[in-house]
């Protein structure tokens, strides 16, 4: 059975166990419950969980124990854990934020949070992967680079973004951050642009739409898919799944208690610095011995290689894999029209632009002449259709200025997409990706 991730679930009341286990597993997810510490600890180091959620208490110990001792347990330090409180207590975040775990979900715990919680530590867990695998392969041309990466335990001088006429107001419980404050989403918009920020907050009056729209819009930002956003409302201006739904990290109803703010935006400030120290490991593999000369991008040989290993890897643990293909004929237009130089100025910025568009834990090379491939480890075919056809749109829309070629040149984009098969080899998933283009 193909699924997004495994997650352990560990609980001492069984039945909300179950409950957690039906509820992940209606989104795509899949996994096992267990109601002891022992037991959690015992599964963890055998199966290598991409997740481990646990309540408050277990049978035999605490949530915050298995943390502290997964973390201090080199095969398990890495998977993150999420901790479903029984209670809102700013004193148990600040006690989990110490101990190492990831998240903490208070009550209510209906199914469109859990789910939008778990999905960035999804993501996360699979970015590390990621790293283990493309290290892997880096290794066979002789590329070594360090994959051990332990979370980042930043405390001050981090940058935010807090945007709302009275955003200000959250300055106290903020101590140690280094905020900058917009007053409302379209100058946010603009400090965006020019700036990077760790995490953003918004504190929404009246209509919250903006902020919603704000919100949900860096979602589909390819720069900034990944920036912790948090909303801060008052009671029923903004409905809690809502914010959810939108794209939100987190949710807090006004007045916030101080400590469970500043808990919650270190937690996800480090997950954010976290990942950029992925991000960079992962762009360490590509040298002189993987790049395409021409594009920057992978070259052919090592994305045969990455793909063979990736396979090998995803099938038996009946991962998700997708691969996509795009095709530029223009490029062949511009060299026949202008002559080799335009065409390789062309090549690059093309490849420029779909590598700009892409996750960090994509691999995008150079496939033939005038075609890239890319490959989606753990992201599902419909997912990544969608992000072949924004990233078909963006070259598009976009006019290409080509050394010497005195006018904007256009390009069109042919893509095809396909996923892993049971029985699928490279060279056949290859195939049906590419008889795919249209």
């Amino acid at each position: 059975m193909i699924h997004l991730a495994n997650i352990l679930i560990a609980a001492a009341d069984p039945s909300l166990g179950q409950e957690l286990l039906q509820k992940i597993r209606r989104h795509g997810y899949d996994g096992r419950v267990v109601d002891s510490l022992d037991a959690a600890l015992a599964t963890t180091r055998q199966e290598h969980p991409d997740i481990v959620l646990a309540t408050e208490n277990l049978v035999g110990g605490t949530a915050i124990g298995l943390a502290k001792t997964l973390k201090k347990t080199p095969e398990c330090a890495e998977i993150p854990v999420c901790l479903a409180a029984s209670s809102h207590s700013s004193d148990l975040k600040m006690q989990a934020l110490a101990a190492g775990i990831d998240d903490v979900l208070s009550p209510p715990l209906d199914e469109t949070k859990l789910v939008a919680r778990l999905r960035p530590l999804v993501r996360l867990a699979i970015m590390r992967t990621e790293l283990h695998r493309r290290a892997a392969t880096a290794r066979r041309f002789g590329i070594e680079i360090i994959e051990t990466l332990p979370p980042t335990k930043i405390d001050t001088d981090y940058p935010l973004l807090v945007v709302g006429p009275s955003g200000a107001s959250l300055s106290a419980a903020l101590e140690g951050a280094r905020p900058s404050f917009a007053s409302d989403p379209f100058v946010a918009d603009d400090l965006l642009s020019h700036n990077n920020f760790d995490a953003a907050i918004l504190v929404p009056e009246s209509d919250p739409t903006a902020y919603l729209d704000f919100c949900a819009q860096t979602r589909n930002n390819p720069r900034l898919f990944n920036l912790p956003v948090l909303i801060v409302s008052d009671p029923g201006r903004v409905e809690e799944t809502v914010a959810y739904h939108h794209g939100a990290s987190g949710f807090f109803n006004s007045p916030v208690n101080p400590a469970e703010l500043r808990s919650s935006v270190l937690s996800l400030v480090r997950r954010q610095r976290l990942r950029w120290e992925i991000r960079k490991a992962l762009g360490e593999t590509l040298r002189a011995e993987t790049r395409d000369a021409d594009t920057g991008l992978y070259a052919r040989n090592f994305l045969d290689a990455y793909l063979s290993d990736r396979v090998a890897y995803s099938a038996p643990r009946g991962r998700h894999l997708s691969i996509m293909f795009l095709r530029v004929p223009d490029i062949e237009g511009v060299r026949q029209h202008f002559g080799e130089e335009q065409a390789a100025h062309l090549r690059l910025q093309v490849a420029q632009w779909i590598g700009s568009l892409l996750r960090g834990e994509d691999v995008t090379a150079r496939y033939a002449e005038n075609e890239f491939c890319v490959v989606l480890p753990d992201t599902p075919k419909i997912e990544a259709e969608i992000v072949m056809n924004r990233i078909a749109g963006v070259l598009a829309y976009t006019d290409f200025a080509v050394k010497e070629v005195y006018q904007p040149v256009k390009i069109w984009a042919r893509v095809g997409a396909a996923e892993l098969a049971p029985d699928d080899t490279p060279s056949s998933l290859i195939e049906r990706a590419r008889a795919n283009i249209v």
